[in-house]
Order: C-alpha cells, then sequence, then structure tokens
C-alpha cells in the first residue's frame, strides 16, 4: 500500500480482503451444511465489522451540511435497528453501539414530536361521521 492509503482505508481494505478470502469457504461449508454455528457468527461478525467501515468511510465522504430529511433520519435509524438487531443475534454489539443507538432514538422521538406538532390537525378523522337522523314511518 503507498503512503497516500489513509489508516482508515488501509483496515477497510484489510476487511475487504479477510471477507473475500472467507467467502469461497463459507460457501462450500454453507452448501454442504457443515459450517458450525460458532464459525457462522464470526463469518457475520467479520461481515458487520466490514460494513462498519465501509460506512464510516462513506459518511466521511459525504457532505455533512447537508439538511437531512425527516425520512432519511428515519431510515438511517432504522437500519441501524437492524444491524444492532443482528449484532445482539450474533454476540457481536459492545455497549458503546447500543449506548449510540439508544441516543439516536431519543433524538429520533424528539424530531418526530416537533413534525407531529406542526402537522395539520385531521378533523375529520377524530370527529365522529354524521349519521343521518332515520326516516320517520
Amino acid at each position: 500500500m503507498t503512503d497516500a492509503v489513509s489508516s482508515e482505508v488501509a483496515q477497510l481494505l484489510t476487511s475487504l480482503g479477510s471477507v473475500h478470502r472467507a467467502v469461497p469457504t463459507v460457501i462450500r461449508e454453507l452448501a454442504t451444511n457443515t459450517m458450525p454455528p460458532e464459525q457462522q457468527r464470526m463469518f457475520a461478525g467479520l461481515l458487520m465489522e466490514l460494513a462498519d467501515l465501509m460506512v464510516d468511510h462513506a459518511g466521511g465522504r459525504e457532505d455533512v451540511t447537508a439538511p437531512s430529511a425527516l425520512a432519511d433520519r428515519v431510515g438511517t435509524t432504522g437500519r441501524q435497528l437492524v444491524t444492532v438487531s443482528a449484532r445482539l443475534r450474533t454476540g457481536t454489539s459492545t455497549p458503546e453501539q447500543l449506548n449510540e443507538v439508544a441516543r439516536l432514538l431519543v433524538a429520533l422521538a424528539e424530531v418526530l414530536e416537533l413534525y407531529a406538532g406542526k402537522m395539520p390537525t385531521a378533523s375529520a378523522a377524530t370527529d365522529p361521521p354524521d349519521v343521518p337522523e332515520p326516516l320517520g314511518p
């Protein structure tokens, strides 16, 4: 690797190489049903580490001044929840990751409350419908 490659990129490339080398064995063992569950969890952890590095790398290259729409915030938090769920299932989550998602959920709840307070009220949806009086005999 050249001197121009940052340590972050070097770590990303190392992780990519590790996954690349492991994939043929993983495919063969999964196809023949010979991969033990612990090795499956270890490979899943390697994939999650790679995903974290890729997300961090991409995040460092984005324009952070661009405003984030509510849907983007909800989507980002949802993806992070799915990631933490997978990490909990594989036993690869850390307290820092759980705390970060907890902070994001609190922030998201506050943003949703603000947006909900600014949305127009739908009185027709909350008021009971007008029922016509029955016709006489």
